[in-house]
């Protein structure tokens, strides 16, 4: 789908599908931004993908990430490091459910912090239309050492 999507931006584009977590461990020291737009972030364990993610970075290199400030159900976000189960729907439509961490902005930035990025920044960005299944986002950033 994303080659479909993005295939204008070839062949400045190179799409990856593996496992986020083996292909950043794979690329130590290699990108200048990762950034996940309610993506990886959201559904990979953060004590995994976020040490891999900062050993993955250059120096100075830089995280972003948008993921949600609380569920789309309202409920609020974790005060801790707990994955949520889901509901989804596979590619062909079954039923299923998946993880999903949606985390207080403290635990971010404690996550961040142990993982050894630096100058962490968080902001929430307030939901642009009301209703169900609307959430306030969260907007992170923090970089890798020197």
């Amino acid at each position: 789908m994303a080659t479909d999507l993005y295939r204008y931006l070839a062949p400045r584009l190179h799409i990856v599908h593996s496992d986020v977590v083996s292909h950043l461990h794979a690329m130590r020291g290699t990108y200048d931004v990762l950034y996940s737009v309610f993506g990886a972030i959201d559904f990979a364990d953060p004590h995994e993908l976020l040490p891999a993610a900062a050993a993955a970075l250059r120096p100075r290199g830089r995280l972003v990430f948008a993921t949600l400030a609380h569920y789309l159900s309202g409920a609020p976000a974790q005060p801790g490091v707990v994955a949520a189960d889901v509901l989804a729907k596979t590619p062909d439509g079954e039923e299923a459910t998946m993880r999903r961490w949606v985390l207080q902005e403290h635990v971010w930035t404690k996550l961040l912090d142990d993982a050894g990025l630096t100058e962490i920044t968080v902001n929430v960005l307030p939901a642009t239309t009301e209703g169900t299944r609307t959430a306030d986002t969260l907007l992170v950033s923090a970089h890798r050492p020197s």
